[in-house]
C-alpha cells in the first residue's frame, strides 16, 4: 500500500514522498515522482523519519521531573499541573514565555503560537537562521521574492555565493548538474579551496574568499562597472542611485581585494561577466554569508550588483535568496490577542536573566538549548524558571532541562499543510501511522490545554480550510483541502519571473540601493585568529541526530598549515577556546578549508560535548537580529 506525505523539516527542498508497506509490513519511503520538483528522490534527512519514529529512545508518555530523574505520569496529571501554573499567571502574562522553533513546520504546528498569543504570553523576535537576508531583500525589492527555480536554466552564467547544495538541497544540485550539462558556465564564491569549492558547489570555477566577506568583492566589481557607467535605465528605477554610484566610487579596489582576499585576475573575470549586457547572469546567495555580523550587508550589496549589472526582473537572471514559506497562506486564523513582550531569541540566555521574572516557558519545536549561542548559559537561565514545558520525542539538552516533557507525534503521525521557501508547490504531510504510545500532534496538545482555560481553538479542517483560500491556490483549484489530500501537494499562481521590468514592491516601484556605507571587518584579536565554521550536517537536520551517532569527538576540519602553526598533530585530540569556553574535538588535517577558520558540522548534542553553540558567543547581525554564528572567533590548542 502506499501513502503520499511530506517531509515537514526545515529545508527549502520540502519534498512530496511515498511510503510503501509491503505484506510483512516493512515501510519505506522515497521520493514522490509526481511531484514537479521531488521528482522521485530525496535526501537522507528525509528517509531518517521512519527510523525516528520507531527508536527505541523515543519518548512516548508524559514524563515529571522528580529531583534529578523523571517519572512516567499520564497526559491528565500533566495538563492539569501546566492549566494550574498558567492559571496563576493569567493576570501577569508577561511572566510565560513561548518558545517555538522549525523542528517541524505547518499550518497546523502554528496552533501554539495562536494559543499563547491569546493569552498575552510573551515570544521572541529575532532568528537563529535567515532573517538577515528576509530583511535585506524586503529593503532592497520591497518583499523577498525570486525567479521560479526553473529559470536557472535560462541563465548564461550561474555565481553560486556561498551555498553548499551538496548538503542543503539535493534538488538545487540537480538542476545545477542538469545547468552544467548545458553548458552554462557556473562560478562559485566561498572560504572552500578551489577543489572542494567546485565539489560542493558544481562549478567550473571557484573563487576562494575570506569567511564573511562577500560585500567587499560586490563592491569591487561594481567599482569597475560604474566606473564604466550603469545604464540611465536601470539607475531610474532606483530611489537613491545616483548617491549609492557616487559613494562606490570613492571606494579603493585594492583595500576592498586585501579585505575579502580575492587576486586582481579573478575580480577581471567577474567584472568581465557582469559588464555584458546580453549575458543573464543567476545569483544563489547562499544561507550562510548572512550568518555574520555584516550578513545583511553581505545580501544588499549582491542584490545591488545584481540590479546595476541588470540582471533583475528578465529571464534566467536575478538573486536567489528564497521567499517565505507562508506566502500562500491566509494566516489570519490566528489573528487577536497580542504578545506582553518580546525577548531577543539569539541572546536568549541574557534575556530571560535579566527579565528576571520568567515563570512558566513553553518550548515545541525547538531544541532551544541546543541550537543557540551561548548554550551553557541558556541552560542556566531555564533553571530559573519555575516550570519548564517542552514538547519533544527525544531526551535532548533542552527536553533534560524540563520539568514536564509533553511527548510529540512526528512527521507522518500527524497532518499538516506547508509551503517551502526554494520552490513555489505547498505540501501536504499525511497521518501515515499513528502516533507511537501516548504521543500526540502538537494541535492536539493545544487543543486539550485550550479546552482546560476557555480558549477558542478552530478546528483543523476549519485553519485548513481557511489557510488555504488564498488567490495564489483557489486560482487553480475550486476544493483546496480535498484536492491536497488527495493528489499530496499544490502549484501555485506565482509569476515566473520576479519583479519583471524591475518593477519593485516599493510604494514607488523602485529599487533601494544599500545605503553609503561599507562596513570593515571586526577587529582581528590575536587571542583568537580563527573563524569558527558550524556548517549544515548533511545526514541530519540541525540536531536531529541519534545518541547513538554522538559517541565520537567532533571533528574539527582545520587547513594542514594552519594545524602546523599552532602545533597540533592531524588526528589528535585538540581544544577549540573561545572567550565563553573550551570544547574539545579531533583536529582533522583538511586542505579545503580556509587557512583562516575551522569547520565543524553543527547538531551535535552538549551533553555528549559536541554542541559548538557551548563556545559561541550571541553576536547579532546588522539586520533582521539573527544569530551571527559564524562571526564567532576562536583559537586552536593541542591537547595537553
Amino acid at each position: 500500500m502506499e501513502y503520499i506525505s511530506a517531509c515537514t523539516l526545515d529545508c527549502p527542498d520540502s519534498c512530496s514522498t511515498i511510503i510503501t508497506t509491503d505484506e510483512h509490513g516493512n515501510y519505506s519511503i522515497k521520493g514522490n515522482p509526481a511531484h514537479p520538483v521531488t521528482q522521485g528522490y530525496t535526501c537522507k534527512k528525509a528517509k531518517h523519519a521512519l527510523s525516528r519514529i520507531a527508536s527505541p529512545d523515543r519518548i512516548t508518555t508524559p514524563l515529571m521531573r522528580q529531583g534529578s530523574d523523571f517519572i512516567p505520569v499520564s497526559w491528565e496529571t500533566a495538563l492539569d499541573a501546566i492549566t494550574d501554573k498558567i492559571e496563576s499567571l493569567r493576570a501577569t502574562p508577561e511572566r510565560m514565555l513561548h518558545l517555538r522553533g522549525y523542528g517541524f513546520r505547518g499550518i497546523l504546528a502554528d496552533a501554539s503560537r495562536y494559543f499563547f498569543k491569546q493569552l498575552g504570553a510573551s515570544a521572541t523576535h529575532g532568528a537563529l537562521c535567515d532573517n538577515a537576508i528576509v530583511e535585506a531583500c524586503t529593503l532592497d525589492f520591497g518583499e523577498m521574492d525570486q525567479n521560479n527555480v526553473t529559470e536557472l536554466l535560462n541563465a548564461d552564467c550561474i555565481i553560486n555565493w556561498g551555498r553548499d547544495v551538496l548538503r542543503s538541497s539535493v534538488h538545487t544540485a540537480t538542476l545545477l548538474k542538469d545547468a552544467r550539462s548545458r553548458n552554462i558556465k557556473m562560478i562559485s564564491v566561498s572560504p572552500m579551496s578551489p577543489e572542494e569549492g567546485k565539489r560542493i558547489h558544481i562549478s567550473d570555477t571557484h573563487i576562494q574568499i575570506r569567511p564573511g566577506t562577500d560585500r567587499f568583492l560586490a563592491a569591487a566589481i561594481l567599482k569597475r562597472l560604474v566606473d564604466e557607467q550603469i545604464s540611465n535605465h536601470i539607475l531610474e528605477r532606483t530611489s537613491n542611485g545616483s548617491e549609492f554610484v557616487a559613494f562606490i566610487k570613492t571606494l579603493d579596489e585594492k583595500n576592498l581585494l586585501e579585505a575579502c582576499g580575492v587576486e586582481p585576475h579573478e575580480l577581471e573575470m567577474l567584472t568581465e561577466l557582469f559588464s555584458k549586457e546580453d549575458v543573464a547572469i543567476s545569483n544563489i546567495i547562499g544561507w550562510g554569508l548572512q550568518r555574520y555580523r555584516y550578513g545583511g550587508e553581505n545580501v544588499r550589496y549582491i542584490n545591488a550588483l545584481c540590479m546595476l549589472s541588470g540582471n533583475v526582473g528578465k529571464k534566467g537572471a536575478g538573486s536567489y535568496g528564497g521567499f517565505s514559506t507562508t506566502r500562500n497562506f491566509d494566516s489570519s486564523w490566528r489573528s487577536g490577542g497580542s504578545n506582553a513582550r518580546t525577548l531577543l531569541l539569539p541572546n536568549l540566555a541574557d534575556e530571560i536573566l535579566e527579565a528576571g521574572d520568567i515563570e512558566f516557558l513553553w518550548c515545541d519545536g525547538s531544541n532551544a538549548v541546543n541550537q543557540a549561542p551561548d548554550a551553557k548559559k541558556i541552560a542556566k537561565a531555564f533553571r530559573t524558571i519555575g516550570m519548564v514545558v517542552v514538547v519533544d520525542a527525544f531526551m535532548n539538552d533542552t527536553a533534560k532541562r524540563a520539568d514536564i516533557i509533553l511527548p510529540c507525534a512526528l512527521i507522518h503521525e500527524r497532518e499538516d499543510v506547508f509551503g517551502s521557501y526554494y520552490h513555489n508547490f505547498i505540501q501536504y504531510s499525511a497521518k501515515v501511522f499513528e502516533p507511537k504510545g501516548e504521543a500526540r500532534s502538537g494541535y492536539d496538545v493545544i487543543h486539550a490545554l485550550a479546552d482546560r482555560l476557555a480558549i477558542h481553538l478552530p478546528a483543523k479542517d476549519d485553519i485548513l480550510t481557511q489557510a488555504l483560500n488564498t488567490e495564489s491556490i483557489t486560482s487553480l483549484t475550486a476544493n483546496p483541502l480535498e484536492t491536497i489530500r488527495k493528489q499530496g501537494f499544490l502549484p501555485t499562481n506565482h509569476p515566473q519571473i520576479a519583479f519583471k521590468d524591475m518593477q519593485f514592491a516599493h510604494a514607488d516601484g523602485k529599487y533601494r540601493l544599500p545605503d553609503s556605507i561599507l562596513h570593515d571587518e571586526p577587529t582581528h584579536d590575536e587571542n583568537y585568529p580563527l573563524s569558527l565554521q558550524s556548517l549544515i550536517n548533511k545526514d541530519y537536520e540541525h540536531s536531529q541526530i541519534p545518541a547513538e551517532e554522538q559517541q565520537t569527538l567532533l571533528k574539527a576540519y582545520v587547513h594542514p598549515a594552519t594545524l602546523a602553526r599552532y602545533s597540533v598533530t592531524a588526528e589528535s585530540e585538540a581544544e577549540l577556546i573561545s572567550p565563553i569556553g573550551k570544547i574539545q574535538v579531533q583536529a582533522i588535517a583538511d586542505t579545503s578549508v580556509h587557512p583562516e577558520a575551522v569547520i565543524i558540522r553543527r547538531g551535535g548534542w552538549m551533553m555528549f560535548n559536541r554542541c559548538a553553540n557551548a563556545i559561541i558567543e550571541p553576536h547579532i547581525t546588522d539586520l533582521g537580529q539573527n544569530a551571527a554564528f559564524y562571526s564567532q572567533k576562536v583559537k586552536l590548542q593541542a591537547l595537553l
